[in-house]
């Protein structure tokens, strides 16, 4: 296509011819005078690309309104822009005018950018925008996205910390027997008040529950500390660790036996219960719990605490 008059407006005062140059002294100087005029072209059967070409406006009825510096504000059938006239001959044959893109100096500051109007694709891919350009975080915080999906500060905590040169510590007391592999030596510690270790002939004692289907509970060692109260145990008989709440202790044994006799001392003291030595029925051990007890009769009198300490595994049967 080509340039058509019926689509070229000047919108500036009739009055401003454009920015025109005066020459003062011929040797010497000269001067620029108005400001520059303003125009708009719209074509939508060409692109922005083809009317941005040298010569686009040599046509006669644009050719000698136009001054070098005048303003056209420009759309196109692709896009918009605005040309700046750059070049102006009347004595070349043809007579050529050349515009370029226009290019506006300075920046725009921070009261001219709307808000929420800089989005992702607006920032070059390459910026690599300084961390300390982002909002303040409190010391050790992290950000962690949110239900909705918004990066938030958030303090670590459960059961492990952070700080703030980015080294983690697991908590005090905070990897717990249930997190770790059942292959692995677990621990528990079991309070047992004077009148449960008297009953245990009848009521066994539970010292860890059962693991669930198709796994054994295998003891290492329980260590059973005991502290002097004011009178010792007497009677009783036989001690043990034993797979399932039978009365009598006449569960499974899972550990080592005490006589009944160890448990009379009248100071403090330490008992000893090492891991099963007598091999069982598979069918009688499985996914059972682990009880303290004891055969032949109840002990009596003794007014000691105790706390049973048990190390012991969780292991798949199948």
């Amino acid at each position: 296509m080509a340039f058509n008059i019926y689509r070229f407006t000047r919108v500036s005062l009739a009055m401003n011819t454009g920015v025109q140059t005066v020459v003062l002294n011929p040797s010497t100087s000269s001067i620029s005078v108005n400001g520059p005029a303003v125009f708009t072209y719209a074509s939508a059967d060409d692109t922005v690309a083809t009317i941005s070409d040298a010569n686009y406006f040599n046509a006669e009825a644009a050719i000698y309104d136009l001054e070098v510096g005048d303003l056209i504000l420009t759309v196109g059938s692709t896009s918009s822009t605005i040309l700046q006239v750059s070049a102006k001959s009347l004595t070349a044959s043809p007579k050529t005018i050349s515009t370029v893109s226009f290019t506006v100096s300075g920046s725009v500051d921070t009261a001219n950018i709307v808000d929420g109007a800089v989005t992702n694709v607006k920032i070059n891919a390459a910026a690599a925008v300084d961390f300390s350009k982002l909002a303040t975080l409190v010391s050790t915080n992290i950000l962690v996205g949110s239900a909705s999906g918004v990066a938030t500060s958030r303090a670590v905590t459960g059961d492990v910390t952070i700080g703030n040169t980015g080294v983690t510590a697991i908590g005090t007391s905070k990897v717990l027997s249930a997190m770790v592999s059942p292959l692995v030596v677990k621990y528990v510690a079991v309070p047992i008040t004077d009148v449960a270790f008297k009953a245990m002939y009848v009521t066994p004692i539970p010292l860890v529950a059962a693991g669930g289907a198709n796994t054994l509970i295998v003891v290492d060692k329980i260590e059973l500390l005991m502290t002097y109260g004011s009178a010792a145990y007497a009677s009783g008989g036989v001690a043990h660790a034993q797979y399932a709440d039978t009365t009598f202790g006449a569960g499974v044994i899972a550990s080592t036996t005490l006589a009944a006799a160890v448990f009379q001392p009248t100071v403090s003291t330490g008992f000893v219960f090492n891991g099963g030595v007598v091999a069982q029925t598979f069918s009688t051990c499985v996914n059972l719990g682990l009880f303290l007890s004891n055969v032949t009769g109840a002990f009596t009198t003794g007014d000691s605490a105790m706390v049973a300490h048990v190390w012991y595994k969780i292991i798949p049967t199948v």
